[in-house]
């Protein structure tokens, strides 16, 4: 109770109003539409808090406002923790505002952990549910608004990357009331399509911007695609629930294309290293056939040997034979002619085994290098098919094509090469025309610009 006898200085009573503010108030919640707003050089916010009858001063200094999150604008619905004070030197009563955030935004992100909660219970985000993302892609899908600045970074990163990778867009609106719908019809489209991944992808935002990322439906069908979904929405700090249930998650639409594409050089590299490993191994292989076949073909006796070695036991025995047995000789004489028919008939049997299993060693290997041959051709024309799509007059076929001073073989790679009124070559996939430079423009100029704006 202030005594009315007690006189106080303006100092004094304005130090004891800030006191009583907050003894009286403390912290107060406070929720109302941004009148003004000014952003001083020191860092600290000034603006306006209003409703349809009152308006109130508020600041929030720079070390409190950092924290916010977010740049607040005139019309912009906010919520505010704050304390009640008076500016003693103005004698002006102002919020000193503790905490900001967008309306409703409380509500918003505690939908978001309810949702999440349930649908982690349900296995929805588990990893052994997810499907492989392949680490070569050819053919890719989509899914974003063709106004969206993330499609001209993805476009930016394939074409940087990995101008092999063809790609479709499958336009949806991705923030408003009808995005959740166009997002599922467009990401069931695009799974129907038969691409080997799709990327699911939009910019930053708040929470509200993103809000059709966290929406069930929207989350639902990003784990009911059968195709591979990678999700890269927002900056790396954003995380939407969709991006929990997709087979991937990138911090940002351009990781999202990186991380699918593999550059087109490493490839070819890739193709050059297997096609050099192949030679080497077909070389391998058949200087091993040929060195099986040498040695089957020394472990097997020659009927000639055969003979040789049995004339030269029989003349060995006949050279030892005394004088004195020669009448024992003749008795046994005959016995030896049919010993000698006999190893005839041994001599033709073994020959002809032999050659049966030469001819049977020969034909096995013979079939087993048709073999080897066949399916080496065959990896070598699937491998010539890949180089074959991703070679330059391919890139020709596609619709590009490349310039060239009208003399010379030099390739025009920026404007500062040419001026006006040269003339150019350029090569198409199917001939050259000569174009006359009219006018030439640097992407540093009002395009760049433009270019920048639009993202």
């Amino acid at each position: 109770m202030v005594d009315f006898k007690t006189v106080f200085s303006v100092s004094q009573f304005a130090r004891h109003l800030n006191d009583h503010f907050r003894t009286e108030f403390g912290a107060i919640r406070i929720q109302g539409e941004v009148a003004s707003f000014t952003r001083a050089s020191s860092g600290h916010w000034y603006f306006g808090l209003k409703d349809s009858t009152a308006q109130l001063k508020a600041v929030m200094f720079r070390q409190r406002n950092i924290l916010a999150g977010f740049l607040p604008a005139v019309g912009d619905k906010v919520e505010v923790l704050a304390q009640l004070a008076m500016y003693e030197q103005r004698g002006e009563l102002q919020l000193i505002v503790d905490v900001m955030k967008k309306a409703g935004q409380g509500n918003l992100h505690e939908q978001y952990l309810q949702l999440k909660a349930k649908l982690s219970q349900e296995g929805l985000f588990d990893l052994n549910r997810k499907k492989p993302v392949p680490t070569v892609v050819f053919n890719l899908g989509v899914v974003t608004s063709l106004q969206a600045a993330a499609l001209a970074d993805v476009k930016q990163a394939l074409a940087r990357r990995a101008p092999h990778v063809k790609y479709t867009v499958y336009h949806t609106a991705v923030q408003g009331e009808q995005a959740a719908a166009q997002i599922i019809d467009a990401l069931q489209k695009a799974d129907a399509a038969g691409h080997e991944v799709l990327i699911l992808c939009r910019g930053g935002g708040s929470l509200e911007d993103l809000w059709s990322f966290n929406i069930e439906a929207v989350v639902r069908a990003v784990a009911a695609c059968k195709t591979p979904v990678v999700v890269g929405v927002g900056h790396e700090s954003d995380v939407t629930l969709a991006e929990f249930a997709a087979d991937l998650r990138a911090a940002t639409p351009t990781a999202a294309a990186e991380l699918i594409s593999k550059p087109t050089q490493e490839l070819l590299t890739q193709v050059h290293n297997l096609h050099s490993n192949l030679r080497r191994a077909l070389r391998h292989r058949a200087q091993l056939l040929v060195q099986q076949l040498d040695r089957a073909e020394m472990r097997l006796l020659t009927p000639t040997a055969y003979v040789n070695a049995l004339e030269s036991k029989i003349h060995n025995a006949l050279t030892r034979m005394p004088r004195l047995v020669q009448r024992q000789l003749q008795q046994h004489e005959a016995a030896v002619s049919n010993r000698g028919q006999s190893l005839t008939l041994e001599m033709r049997k073994a020959q002809a085994l032999a050659n049966q299993r030469s001819e049977s060693a020969a034909a096995a290997i013979r079939m087993a290098q048709n073999r080897q041959l066949t399916a080496m051709e065959s990896r070598l024309q699937r491998l010539g098919a890949v180089v074959e799509a991703v070679s330059p007059q391919r890139t020709l076929e596609r619709g590009y094509a490349f310039l060239q001073p009208e003399v010379g073989d030099e390739v025009v790679r920026s404007v500062e090469q040419v001026k006006n009124g040269d003339n150019l070559r350029a090569t198409l996939a199917d001939g050259e025309i000569v174009l006359n430079v009219l006018e030439k423009t640097s992407l540093r100029g009002p395009s760049a610009k433009r270019k920048e704006n639009s993202r």
